[in-house]
């Protein structure tokens, strides 16, 4: 059982010069459960099996020209890092304070509250740098141009517990299989081609909880 998967190629330019060409999955770009797993589905067109023609594909969802998502996205996570580095040194520093004055708070409580914390801040910094990678900017966004080619198709099946193409597995969307259920939940709907949230797709779907 496989399903096709719309991407839209785009190139990068920067002052008449391309920077590079890469693919976006225009389907599950809308099923993710946080904003900066969006980069992550950012493709190079050559590491992936893509084709002109889908015989059946999944519907585009993604509904805005890709340079508004890319640039939105990019000053999003930008002021998010800063913003999640910030909260994060602060409730340090106040754990620090509590602790040198002998103020009980919870120890497990407050770890629990810096390891989501620091989560965040991973996550919401490895989207950036992927999207510094992409548009090939540090700061000055809006000084790229992101231009559209076509739409085109990847065929994705499970095998194995390992999401695959005609390349072979794709460690990315394996892992997000993993731990997003957002995700988890719309792959398995598109797998077995449901629109509902069958009984059958919930228990594949708790399968990898």
């Amino acid at each position: 059982m496989a399903m096709e998967v719309p991407y839209v190629l785009f190139g990068v330019w920067k002052k008449d010069r391309k920077l590079g060409t890469y693919a976006i999955d225009a389907y599950f770009i809308e099923f993710l459960s946080l904003e900066p797993r969006k980069a992550v589905l950012i493709k190079s067109p050559t590491s992936i099996a893509l084709k002109e023609k889908g015989e059946n594909p999944l519907p585009k969802l993604l509904r805005v020209p890709v340079g508004e998502l890319l640039k939105n996205l990019y000053t999003k996570l930008l002021e998010e890092s800063s913003e999640a580095r910030t909260e994060r040194i602060s409730h340090i520093r106040r754990w620090n304070v509590w602790r040198f004055l002998g103020i009980p708070t919870g120890h497990s409580r407050h770890i629990a509250v810096d390891e989501q914390l620091a989560k965040v801040e991973r996550e919401n910094a490895l989207g950036l740098a992927l999207l510094k990678k992409v548009l090939g900017v540090k700061d000055d966004v809006e000084s790229v141009e992101i231009r559209e080619v076509k739409l085109l198709y990847r065929g994705l099946w499970l095998e194995s517990g390992e999401v695959m193409d005609e390349k072979g597995a794709d460690k990315v969307y394996t892992n997000l299989l993993k731990i997003d259920p957002v995700f988890r939940t719309a792959f398995y709907s598109a797998l077995l081609r449901e629109t509902a949230m069958t009984e059958e797709i919930r228990e594949k779907a708790q399968a990898f909880s």
